[in-house]
């Protein structure tokens, strides 16, 4: 019989191309000094690399080498590096649902890896159903990619810092906004570059004659391929217009049937027009952003000579949102007088920079915001407002929000009077929903806030949420605190507090539906801290009104004030809202469940039970008897 040793080197191979690293190591390289010899060719630890990792930092340099021939690459010794990451955020992740205490600080540790932790995530993010954290492994893991997302985000608007004149990176700068709401998709920023750059490569081969063409000619070919793909505009506005993904590039380009806000719709024309090789770049006009095509220097628009030297470049204007057609000076000046302009009219003829139209469009998301804010939930231009390809709506728009009020905070310069007029809006934000990027804050916005305030000729006192310091303090002493144990360790406790950690309910007046995450069995100073009170929580019972019982005192009834019992919930808005006991009505059909709910879970518990419709705490170490 032919053995394995007999077959050549070249069979070899291609059998280890489907045998994993790991077996490759533990068992196939110590058969022989031969097997040991090709199981660690570099070209084999090329391919390894290349399909057991999909996400690297920029540091490694992947596409330099994978372009490089692979006997000049360490490839086994980068499998390795990658392998060592990965352990090292599984023991921060293993850290981050056995305990609170430490909780963020590990998540950091986490998003700190950058690209490289993004691999491992995404196993976790879809572990397997019969996990016994599933809840908790999927909601951290989560959290831990969407930070990561969104510190990429960051540090690309964070380059503009020092250059708000440029007009370079326009689709980088719009793709960021993508990156707030992308969690376990594939369509990040190498994915939007690269889709511009297909489209490039299409217009070019549909268009062989392209080279022979006048700039006029090439700019009017380009809308009219791209309007008649339909990938500019948007079939119904009048429904439609302020949906949440009409702001997003990334999902204009990819997404059926591509709709898009004017702003996106030129900046899409403009990305691809600078591929081609034209100048173009988004004119900030009111209401409605047009497409800027600058002719080359020393000829015009047709492709005549300039006659007149160190002339200004003439420039077109397109509207690819809604016209095939050039939209003329004419037009564009009669629109201003309707809108009020008779005055300065030039500067909306510009060209904008990047920071100008990042800053616009962040205004555009801000406005769905609003928009929905208005209408009901079950609404359906409520639900089509918000929908995306992944993730919870509601989540979606309170995610894009954020990333819109980063854009404001970094496409400004530090140094400006009012650099800071949304600061406290944010930090308040970003303490109550997105903790896990104090990372972020602390790399980006920390430095800017000190240049603002050594800006300031007159330095004025600054704390809470005008203090980025503050609440990063803040937060890292709320991560340290070890927790505060509630046991129902009397007959009175138990009596008092009817319902237990992991419950669902329905509020009896307000019938949103909650997951209980706390409780105090007299008042509401041993409730966790910090808690959230709104309109639906009932205030704790004042001192000089009190809740009588009834109580036997030598053979005598005497009524003694009695506290009422409290507790916290989770709902899909905030973490820990305050509700007491009389409102609470428990609910044991989980189709009434929210969806996003049911994700935010995992902040608190570890699985579902659906026999008894509870979710299982993760939260021990402050309940144990729950």
């Amino acid at each position: 019989m032919p053995s394995l040793n007999d077959c050549p080197d070249e069979i070899i191979r291609h059998i280890l191309s489907y045998v994993s690293p790991e077996d490759n190591l533990a068992s196939f390289q110590r058969l022989s000094r031969r097997f040991h010899h090709t199981g660690n060719e570099s070209l084999l630890w090329k391919y390894y690399c290349r399909t057991s990792f999909k996400y690297w930092n920029p540091e490694h340099q992947i596409r330099e080498k994978l372009a490089a021939p692979a006997a000049t690459v360490a490839w086994r010794d980068l499998w390795f590096t990658r392998k060592r990451i990965n352990v090292r955020v599984a023991e921060h992740l293993r850290g981050v649902l056995v305990s609170k205490v430490g909780q963020l600080r590990k998540l950091q540790q986490i998003c700190r890896v950058g690209c490289d932790a993004k691999d491992y995530l995404l196993e976790q993010c879809h572990v397997d159903e019969s996990a016994e954290d599933i809840l908790a492994r999927r909601y951290y893991a989560t959290s831990a990619l969407d930070s990561i997302n969104r510190g990429i985000a960051v540090d690309v608007w964070a380059r503009y810092q020092g250059n708000p004149l440029s007009a370079r990176g326009l689709d980088r700068a719009l793709g960021a906004f993508d990156m707030f709401v992308l969690h376990d998709q594939p369509q990040d920023l190498d994915y939007i570059l690269h889709t511009l750059d297909v489209l490039t490569e299409e217009f070019q081969h549909e268009h062989p004659t392209l080279d022979d063409m006048t700039t006029r000619q090439k700019a009017l070919s380009l809308v009219r391929w791209l309007r008649a793909r339909n990938l500019t505009g948007m079939d119904n506005p009048d429904r439609g217009y302020r949906n949440l993904r009409n702001c997003l590039i990334g999902h204009a380009l990819s997404e059926e049937p591509h709709s898009s806000l004017p702003i996106i719709s030129s900046a899409i024309f403009c990305c691809i027009a600078e591929r081609l090789g034209m100048t173009s770049q988004c004119a900030a006009f009111p209401s409605h952003v047009h497409a800027s095509v600058f002719a080359p220097p020393g000829l015009t628009l047709d492709g005549a000579e300039e006659e007149t030297p160190n002339a200004e470049l003439e420039i077109m204007y397109l509207d690819p949102f809604g016209s095939d057609n050039e939209v003329t000076l004419v037009d564009l000046r009669s629109r201003l007088v309707e809108f009020g302009w008779t005055q300065g009219t030039d500067v909306f003829q510009q060209a904008s920079p990047v920071p100008i139209i990042v800053g616009r469009t962040a205004q555009n998301i801000k406005a769905a915001h609003s928009r929905a804010q208005f209408l009901e939930d079950y609404d359906p231009i409520a639900i089509e407002l918000k929908q995306l390809r992944a993730g919870h709506p509601d989540l979606n728009l309170e995610a894009a929000n954020y990333g819109a009020m980063w854009a404001e905070l970094l496409m400004r310069q530090p140094t400006s009077p009012h650099w800071d007029i949304n600061l406290d809006s944010f930090l308040n934000r970003f303490a109550l929903s997105w903790a896990e990027d104090a990372w972020i804050v602390e790399r980006y916005l920390v430095p800017l806030y000190d240049q603002f305030i050594a800006s300031q000729q007159i330095p004025r006192p600054r704390a809470g949420w005008e203090n980025v310091r503050e609440i990063l303090g803040m937060l890292r002493n709320l991560d340290n605190r070890h927790p505060t144990v509630n046991r129902r360790y009397t007959e009175d406790i138990r009596r008092r507090v009817h319902f237990r950690i992991g419950q669902v309910f329905r509020h009896k007046r307000y019938e949103y539906v909650g997951i209980i995450n706390g409780w105090a069995a007299t008042g509401t100073s041993s409730l966790p801290a910090p808690h959230h009170v709104d309109e639906t929580s009932e205030a704790e019972t004042p001192i000089n009104d009190p809740v009588l019982s009834p109580n036997l005192v030598n053979g005598r009834i005497s009524h003694l004030r009695q506290a009422k019992t409290y507790y916290t919930c989770l709902r899909p808005t905030v973490d820990r809202l305050r509700v007491a006991q009389d409102n609470i009505e428990i609910i044991t059909d989980a189709s009434l469940i929210p969806d996003a709910l049911m994700y935010l879970a995992g902040k608190f518990f570890k699985r579902f039970d659906k026999e008894t419709c509870t979710f299982v705490s993760n939260i021990t170490e402050y309940y144990p008897d729950d």
